[in-house]
């Protein structure tokens, strides 16, 4: 593995590099991933995806996004910002054409990187993103809701998995992206004249994000599918073998 800092407007960003471990024919290797992690997690939230990527031939890149991991912090977490930190560490790292998987923040910066390069990004993969709501009441933080008992073990089994990952965290992220999250019809028209293949992965009806706006992404686009998944809002950790399946079949170009 691979592993290095660049910068992207001062900060300066970690992101890890593995080339896949399986041997395949000359001219039929398939694209490499990008995974972006969301908010209060860090690369590592993507072992296993990353595994099984490369075990299907892929190469991934990962890194840890502005104010998490061991990237830096900055005063200010805009969402572009963030997109322009995900193309500055595909170029660190060389790549000119890569298919891109974001879980939830992570899928805004996934999104917006398609949109400042809609040649580079070949396919999309938006786990659980929260979407710029349609009316004020639209979409909630997670802080709004209920501690209930399922949210303080997912809490807790965060802490243990990865302890790392919530003490580098910046708190400073949470408020200073949540007020980006206003009425935007632009951002809606945007995401129809959004080209790439797509593919939206929901957690079902268990947390914050309800399903219904997901699927209003995924039928937004010009290109794009809906898949709902049990596990609630980190899909990829709760219900890791349906998510790997899932994201595999699509980049191989497998019906569903």
């Amino acid at each position: 593995m691979d592993h290095w800092y660049v910068s992207s407007e001062g900060v300066r960003l970690r992101l890890q590099y593995r080339r896949s471990d399986r041997t395949v024919p000359s001219g039929s290797r398939p694209d490499p991933v990008l995974l972006i992690h969301g908010m209060g997690a860090d690369h590592r939230t993507w072992a296993g995806t990353a595994h099984a990527l490369r075990h299907a031939g892929h190469d991934t890149l990962t890194y840890d996004q502005r104010g998490h991991g061991r990237s830096g912090r900055s005063p200010d977490y805009l969402l572009d910002d963030l997109a322009a930190d995900a193309e500055r560490v595909v170029a660190a790292a060389g790549m000119d054409r890569l298919a891109v998987v974001g879980h939830s923040l992570g899928g805004q910066t996934a999104l917006r990187l398609a949109w400042r390069r809609p040649e580079l990004v070949s396919n999309l993969v938006l786990e659980e993103i929260p979407p710029m709501p349609l009316s004020l009441d639209q979409v909630h933080s997670p802080a709004d809701l209920p501690l209930t008992p399922r949210r303080i073990l997912l809490g807790a089994k965060q802490v243990v998995e990865s302890p790392g990952a919530v003490l580098r965290y910046d708190r400073a992220v949470h408020d200073r992206v949540l007020p980006q999250f206003v009425v935007d019809s632009a951002w809606w028209e945007r995401l129809r004249r959004t080209p790439q293949r797509t593919l939206v992965i929901s957690g079902g009806p268990g947390d914050f994000l309800r399903p219904e706006y997901l699927r209003m992404v995924a039928d937004a686009m010009p290109d794009a599918r809906y898949a709902e998944l049990s596990g609630g809002h980190t899909v990829h950790r709760e219900s890791p073998s349906a998510f790997r399946r899932l994201l595999l079949d699509f980049l191989d170009g497998t019906p569903s």
